[in-house]
């Protein structure tokens, strides 16, 4: 019964965090922001570059954190917070695993050549999800997982569904992390100014815990 009265408050307020995440990318495209950080770069030979998606995920999280804070979900003595590409889980460096037969995704996206498998047949691989909304230091309130990319990026996009569904597998998995959500936002650029905003893609959740 305590199991299931604490996924219970996990999915709850996961719930919230998620209505604060669709009101952030409101207010991100409501904003001069809208404008500035999804205008597309001109040639090479101007020297005006696009934003990074780095940028634009800042900014996200800024517009995240301050929803958070409204509803009182975030404040500066919360254990949870609201962080960029963080890197690190229980203290060691934030990884994941994965089989063989995803091992070309990961390479294809990371530039990344294995030789062999650890021994466990797992590959590994080190992570830092673009947005994370979380309790520091262990995973008892790992509720929100963001990946951005924007539509002019060429990558394959593979790569970030494969992270978002490890990200929300249940923490007992060997490759889990035990997100409540997780988020693909798509950063639009490839169109005129009126047209560019963010958008969420696919929703991601963490999926039921098997029994062994």
């Amino acid at each position: 019964m305590a199991d299931e009265t604490e996924i219970a408050k996990a999915l709850a307020e996961g719930k919230e965090i998620w209505l604060c995440l669709e009101g952030a990318i409101d207010r991100f495209n409501d904003s001069a922001d809208r404008n500035t950080l999804l205008r597309p770069g001109n040639p090479p030979e101007t020297r005006k570059y696009a934003a990074s998606e780095r940028a634009i995920a800042h900014r996200l999280a800024f517009y995240l954190e301050c929803e958070l804070r409204k509803k009182k979900l975030v404040s500066d003595e919360s254990e949870l917070v609201v962080d960029c590409e963080y890197n690190r889980h229980n203290g060691a460096p934030k990884a994941a695993y994965i089989k063989e037969e995803l091992k070309e995704i990961v390479e294809k996206a990371r530039k990344k050549k294995w030789n062999d498998p650890d021994e466990d047949g797992f590959y590994v691989f080190s992570v830092a999800p673009d947005i994370i909304v979380h309790k520091r230091g262990d995973d008892s309130r790992n509720r929100l997982v963001i990946e951005l990319k924007k539509a002019s990026n060429p990558e394959d996009g593979r790569y970030d569904d494969l992270k978002l569904t490890l990200f929300t597998n249940p923490i007992s998995e060997d490759n889990g992390f035990g997100y409540t959500f997780g988020a693909c936002v798509i950063a639009e650029d490839k169109c005129e100014a009126e047209g560019r905003h963010l958008r969420i893609a696919k929703q991601y959740f963490r999926q039921p815990q098997m029994t062994r």
